[in-house]
């Protein structure tokens, strides 16, 4: 009997991204789900590139003849997206093309996973996962499973840059060689193996349910800003116990879902004065809890980005303590990049703010510090020249 669950594992231009967990729907389509059961059993889709990727639409791979990795200078691989076989091909048949199974099933929501093909009955390797509801393509394809775990991995992959985005070019929707997305490994899954992903924290603590993108959760009511704010405060409240567990990544990923929720779910000012007004205020401390652990694990652009969207918010309404907070970080971070003239004139404005804090005073001494050296290097430098 086939399992009911297979995996493959992704990356990104040569980075792992994670794994793609996927339920087959084997009494639906058990001739299907026995050729993609084997085929990733058999570790088939190992070093295969995922070929097509449309935003709001869906993401291809599953070439097994053209689709293999090929070294930069040859990429993209010559006829990809045209070939492939199934565990039934013959000498007559190389290509093993079977029936279609299931197509009566609707594609009108995300993460089902499908067989692709040239024509009816024209079915091998190649496989897709709708990302959008794309019900245009009901009763064109068998619908063999669906993604239950990596629906974050699924959306990384669907934002990669494609070489074209026109259809009647030659290289239309493959990524970019330096964002080539390849099946690492694939193989069977079973309930309690791991599920690796690199793109987003799944630790349910703090009952943090959720999942990474608002739209993609089932059976939720997100149009009443009640709702929506608690369940935004809840994944903050999550973030902050990794950070507390000093999981300082997991929680960067954590605020960086709940601003994703805050951003998303936000109500209109004029309908729900008083939810609007609350989600920004926890927009204002996702800003300064990202600019945080970002400094921490020494994304230090990426500091400065979250302290200036908390500057330029026109509603952010900050104490002295906050503002002297975000300067410092700012500061601090444009210090680690050896920008130490702006990054003395910033700590300068953090201590207005906050004149008694030892930390900011430290770095601000340091900083000056630098600075100062520096000045005193290049005048000695210059000075040989002149008697």
């Amino acid at each position: 009997m086939t399992s009911n669950y297979t995996y493959l594992d992704v990356s990104i231009g040569g980075e792992s991204i994670g794994r793609l967990v996927i339920e087959l729907f084997n009494a639906a389509a058990p001739k299907t789900t026995t050729n993609f059961h084997q085929l990733c059993q058999s570790n088939a889709y190992k070093d295969t590139y995922f070929h097509r990727v449309i935003k709001n639409f869906m993401i291809q791979g599953g070439d097994l003849t053209n689709g293999k990795t090929v070294k930069p200078s040859e990429y993209p691989p010559a006829n990809i997206g045209k070939g492939g076989y199934s565990i039934y091909k013959t000498e007559d048949d190389p290509s093993g093309k079977f029936e279609d199974e299931n197509s009566d099933y609707p594609i009108t929501t995300p993460f089902l996973v499908c067989m692709a093909n040239s024509g009816p009955n024209t079915n091998t390797s190649q496989f897709f996962i709708s990302t959008y509801p794309s019900p245009h393509l009901t009763g064109l394809h068998t619908v063999f499973g669906k993604v239950v775990h990596g629906k974050s991995i699924v959306r990384h992959i669907e934002k990669v840059e494609v070489i074209s985005n026109k259809n009647n070019e030659t290289n239309a929707w493959i990524p970019v060689e330096k964002q080539a997305v390849v099946i690492n490994e694939s193989g069977i899954w079973k309930d309690g193996d791991d599920l690796p992903n690199n793109v987003a924290c799944t630790d349910p603590i703090g009952d943090d349910k959720y999942e990474e993108y608002p739209d993609d959760n089932e059976g939720l009511d997100l149009e009443k800003g009640d709702v929506t704010l608690k369940i935004t405060s809840t994944i903050k409240d999550s973030a902050t116990l990794l950070f507390k567990q000093k999981r300082t990544r997991d929680a960067f990923l954590k605020y960086k879902k709940a601003l994703r929720y805050c951003t998303e779910l936000v109500p209109d000012e004029d309908s729900d004065k008083t939810n609007y007004k609350k989600f920004l205020d926890l927009k204002k401390t996702l800003y300064l809890n990202l600019s945080l652990t970002a400094l921490q694990l020494q994304k230090y652009q990426t500091c400065i980005d979250y302290c200036g969207f908390l500057l330029e918010m026109d509603d952010a309404k900050l104490t002295n303590t906050q503002t002297a907070k975000v300067f410092y970080r700012l500061g601090k971070a444009y210090a680690e990049l050896k920008k130490y003239d702006t990054a003395l004139d910033i700590l300068e404005k953090a201590s207005l703010f906050s004149p008694s804090d030892k930390t900011i005073a430290t770095e601000h001494q340091r900083v000056k510090q630098i600075v100062e050296d520096a000045k005193l290097t290049e005048k000695m430098k210059y000075a040989k020249f002149f008697g």
